[in-house]
């Protein structure tokens, strides 16, 4: 089955993939991947310290994720197969390794800047 990956860091342009990558598993019987990349904030000092722990990063991640799932489920009447997965690491990385695996029909996001992940994307 061809599967879709939908990157997202939850903001409305992330969302608005969303709900375009879920029109279009629709229309060619794909499945779609919310993935979430995560990264743990560290305050610079004398000693590099996490700001936040990392079991509850992952939490709050996969909470989001399901909340989207369920939205995704409802907007195609359970007709599109919805997988969550939250990585720690960094976003390009990440992706690549999803991509490598899962070896997607695509991968859709919503992007309104032109940071080091667009310039990825964009390029290959």
């Amino acid at each position: 089955m061809k599967t879709i990956i939908v990157p997202t860091d939850f903001s409305v342009m992330a969302n608005n993939a969303m709900r375009f990558a879920t029109d279009m598993a629709q229309h060619i019987n794909a499945s779609l991947m919310l993935l979430h990349i995560y990264q743990v904030p560290v305050a610079i000092g004398e000693v590099p310290m996490p700001l936040v722990n990392v079991d509850e990063l992952q939490k709050s991640s996969e909470e989001k994720l399901k909340t989207l799932k369920e939205e995704v489920e409802k907007l195609t009447a359970f007709k599109v197969k919805v997988y969550i997965e939250a990585r720690l690491g960094e976003v390009v990385d990440e992706l690549q390794n999803v991509c490598a695996t899962v070896q997607p029909f695509a991968v859709i996001l919503g992007t309104k800047g032109s940071g080091a992940l667009e310039r990825m994307l964009f390029l290959l």
